[in-house]
């Protein structure tokens, strides 16, 4: 007859962590909509001229969101470099 060794060693993921895991997603991904959503609201609040001197229109501003944050890893150089020149502007747009 065989033995049969029980080791002291407990599996990591138990039920309670994979639900915290899927609590923090959740939070972090509210959070984040909620920081597009303000980033989307002050560039629309901006007039054609402001919008027009960091090189974009109304219709670039859900693009230029979505590059803003670092989840979104399919920004092009061009749209990097609107997102970067938005972020200034939505800063410089704070202290106003």
């Amino acid at each position: 007859m065989s033995e049969f060794k029980q080791s002291g060693t407990r599996p990591t993921s138990s039920p309670r962590s994979g639900f915290r895991a899927r609590l923090a997603g959740v939070f972090s991904r509210a959070v984040e909509r909620w920081h597009r959503n303000r980033a989307a609201a002050a560039l629309h609040r901006l007039d054609d001229r402001l919008l027009e001197d960091i090189g974009i229109t109304r219709n670039d501003i859900p693009r230029v969101v979505a590059g803003l944050f670092p989840s979104n890893i399919e920004t092009s150089t061009e749209g990097s470099r609107i997102s970067a020149d938005a972020a200034r502007l939505l800063g410089a747009a704070r202290y106003q």
